[in-house]
Parts: C-alpha cells; structure tokens; sequence
C-alpha cells in the first residue's frame, strides 16, 4: 500500500511543480492589419512626368505587423523578457524592413528592480519614447516622420537600458553598428566609430502634463565616412485637457565632417480631439526650417478615427506638403514618390484591426 501511494504522490508532485513553473512564464502574440487606398497627385511617372496615383497602401496609421513577447519570472524581482516582431505589407503579404524577419523588434534582457537591459534590434529612443509627442504618433503615412525618417529609425547590434522611477522614465541606448545590411555598416575590426550609434532620454508624466527629451547621434557607416556625424535632439511635450490633447515637438539637427553639411530645424503642433468616445480628430502642422539655403518644407495633417470596437476602426486622413523650389519631400517622405519642388496632396481612407 505505500508503494501504491508513493508512485502519485510523486508524479502529483510533478505535476504541480510543472504547472507553477509554466505560470510563472507567460508568452503574448500581437498584431496590427492595416491598409487603406490613398490618392496622391504630382506623384513622379515613368520619364520623369508627374501625374496622380491611386493605390494600396499598409501600414497608414502603424505599420502592419506580428509579434511574439515573452517573459519568464526569475524571482526576486528579476525576469527574462524578450520580443520578437516582423513587420509586413498587407496589400501583398511581403516582408517589410528590408525583408527582415524579424525587421521591427528582436532583443532580449533581463528586468530587474533598477531598471531593464536588452540587447538586439531595438527601435531607437526617439522612435520608441517620442512618438508619443507627436499629435500623429509618428505614423508611417503622414506625420512628422515625412520630414526626417531618423525619427522612426531602429538599431541592429544594440544594448538598452531602461529604468522608470516615480514620473521619469530614463533610457540609453548604444549601438555597434546600426544598421548591419550596409556594406562595412556595422562591427569593422580596428574602426568602433563605424555605424555607431548613441542615444538617451528622459521622460516626466505627472497627471495631464508630459514632456520629454531625447539625444541621437549616428556616425557613417563605412570606414572612409566614420567620421560624418548626425546629431539630432528632441524636445516634445503634451497637455491633456480632457477631451482635447496639446502637444508639441521641436527636433535640432546638426550634421558635421561632410562635404556638404545639412542643418536644420523640424517644429511641429497639433491637437488630438477626442469628439465622442469612439470618435477621434487629430490635426498637425509640420515645417522645416533649412540653415542654408534658408526655407523649407512645411505639411498640414488632418485624421478622422472611429473605432467599431476595441480592436476594429476605420480612418480617413489627408495631407498636403508645400515644397520651396529646391525641396522634394512627399505626404509619404523626403524624394519619396513626389516630383521636385511641386507641392503634394495626399488621401489615404483605410481599416485597422488589433488582435
């Protein structure tokens, strides 16, 4: 009879170690589906002519995307976390990033009680804690990111470290080599100023008031332009007034050691209006101030967005972008799909699902 009892006892025993362990572990998969059609005139033809366009577009308000993310309780306050995202294009099922696999997002670390370190492929800070100050969040479509791509940027080869402590958020970020699919781009035995990159942010949100600031400096990704530097600095900030939110962003960029140095200033505001409770308006006007020759582009975005539920909602939003006669920036980006010096409008109506 013992022997009868000891067998289940200790396989029940098994048991219950087994579920414990596997609760304390917890993997999430996520995603994002959207696409819409837009219409967009003085887009470039073939022999250089500019005409309209109308096409599928993904990705409008957050690119496409899946992802897997994880943690595992280590104890003490510590735990293993780790996120793996692959972004796409729904109109035609293509990888995006390139044709990463895991283009978005690919670290992992360690969480602890002082903060969290990971290493991968991380968005940089001011991609990942800025967009938050922009009335468009950054989005793909038609947002301050049009006007300097570097603000939705990622970094191969990275470590991050996090750490959150009363209302400040801080984070750093340092990079070997940004951007590993450029020849001579990342980790050059005997050149360590190759592809680097360096970042680091401070954040304060107390009640309706947030503010932000994040530094980025990029070198040049081969051993003869090591020395080209991209510095970028941003400041951001939003109040929330209840149904209608503030919000403000002004980016200093400064680029040195080339022979032909580009500088300039990014100012943007706008204000997210929240009409009902599925019902949002948000509008922004961007413009860029060049140091030489002096001018430059300025954008005006309006977005409509009702939400079906919580994960369904669909969304109209137009752009137009008033180029000086030696700029070339579209509703979609800088020399992206847009004749030089004419001015763009941009339509984009789509549906975006969250699961």
């Amino acid at each position: 009879m013992k022997s009868f009892l000891v067998g289940p006892l200790i396989a029940g025993m098994g048991l219950v170690a087994s579920t414990s362990v596997h609760a304390q572990s917890s993997v999430t998969l996520y995603g994002i589906l959207d696409v819409g059609i837009e219409y967009a005139n003085h887009v470039v033809a073939q022999g250089g002519l500019s005409s309209s366009a109308v096409r599928m577009q993904s990705g409008n308000l957050a690119g496409s995307r899946w992802g897997l993310k994880g943690s595992e309780d280590l104890g003490g306050g510590y735990k293993a976390v780790f996120t793996l995202e692959s972004g796409f294009n729904l109109n035609n099922g293509t990888l995006g990033q390139g044709g990463r696999l895991f283009g978005r997002k690919a670290f992992v670390g360690i969480s602890t009680p002082y903060g969290t370190v990971t290493l991968g492929r991380h968005q940089n800070l001011l991609y990942e804690l800025m967009y938050k100050y922009d009335p468009l969040t950054l989005n793909p479509s038609y947002s301050a990111q049009s006007l300097d791509s570097q603000l939705v940027n990622r970094a191969d080869n990275s470590i991050r470290y996090g750490v959150n402590v009363a209302c400040f958020t801080f984070a750093a970020l340092y990079s070997t080599g940004f951007d590993s699919t450029i020849p001579n781009g990342a980790n050059v035995p005997g050149a360590t100023k190759v592809g680097r990159e360096m970042s680091a942010a401070l954040l304060y949100d107390h009640g309706p008031l947030s503010a932000g600031v994040t530094y980025d400096q990029i070198q040049g990704t081969s051993i003869a332009t090591q020395n080209n530097t991209q510095s970028r600095a941003l400041f951001g900030g939003s109040y929330d007034f209840g149904p209608v939110k503030a919000l403000v962003g002004v980016r200093w960029l400064n680029v040195s050691n080339t022979s032909t140095p580009v500088s300039s200033m990014l100012y943007w505001g706008g204000v997210n209006y929240r009409v009902t409770a599925p019902f949002v308006i948000s509008a922004s006007v961007y413009h860029s101030q060049y140091r030489n020759p002096h001018g430059g582009p300025t954008m005006g975005v309006l977005l409509a967005d009702y939400a079906l539920s919580k994960r369904t909602e669909l969304y109209a939003e137009g752009a137009y972008v008033n180029n000086r006669s030696f700029s070339t920036v579209g509703v979609r980006g800088a020399g992206n799909d847009v004749a030089p010096g004419a001015d763009q409008t941009g339509v984009t109506v789509g549906i975006r699902h969250t699961f």
